[in-house]
């Protein structure tokens, strides 16, 4: 089922002259007005309509419509119409890591963390759960939240280390935190 808008209806044209040739019987126009909020019109649309306030057309609303009366209506032209739907939201398109990436980082994520410092000690694992890092990043387009978010780390902890074996730049900052991994010390080259 269809959500209907709830802010900015504007009823049709042809309703403000049905309310103006019904104003004659103030039936006629309650009905007309409990029907237009039955069809799920809202009260200020309706009001803007019939010239009445919001506050007036809520109470006028609360009666039920008599059905003869909605008929008879009908056959003088009053229709009622259906309120415009809300707008669909386009869905933002968020890349996915491919499952096998996801699996493999999973596994080396254990053994990466436990590099320290330049020691050679799970180097090699560290660096290739680095560039599958980075390969998911650029390549496949996960964003680091996403990433951070599946590996149960923060998004500051895979950019530090995207820096520190050189796959990003750092903004400008001097910190020595941020240094690279000595080039002796690598397995593999990120190129």
């Amino acid at each position: 089922m269809n959500e209907l808008a709830k802010q900015n209806h504007k009823l049709p044209s042809s309703v403000a002259l049905a309310f103006k040739e019904i104003t004659t019987t103030r039936e006629l126009r309650d009905n007309y007005i409990s029907a237009l909020r039955e069809s799920q019109w809202t009260l200020q649309s309706i009001a803007d309509c019939c010239g009445l306030t919001r506050e007036r057309v809520r109470q006028l609303a609360s009666r039920k419509s008599d059905p003869g009366v909605v008929l008879e209506l009908t056959r003088l032209g009053a229709a009622i119409p259906t309120p415009p739907e809300k707008p669909k939201r386009q869905v933002a398109f968020k890349p996915e890591i491919k499952p096998e990436t996801l699996e493999k980082l999973l596994e080396l994520q254990p053994l990466a963390q436990q590099v320290r410092s330049n020691s050679a000690k799970f180097r090699e694992e560290a660096e290739i759960y680095t560039a599958l890092l980075f390969d998911a990043y650029k390549n496949q387009g996960v964003s680091l939240y996403r990433l951070a978010k599946l590996l149960g780390v923060t998004h500051g902890a895979i950019r530090f280390r995207l820096a520190r074996y050189g796959y990003v730049e750092t903004s400008g900052g001097s910190s020595k935190v941020y240094t690279l991994v000595k080039l002796e010390n690598r397995r593999i080259s990120n190129g």
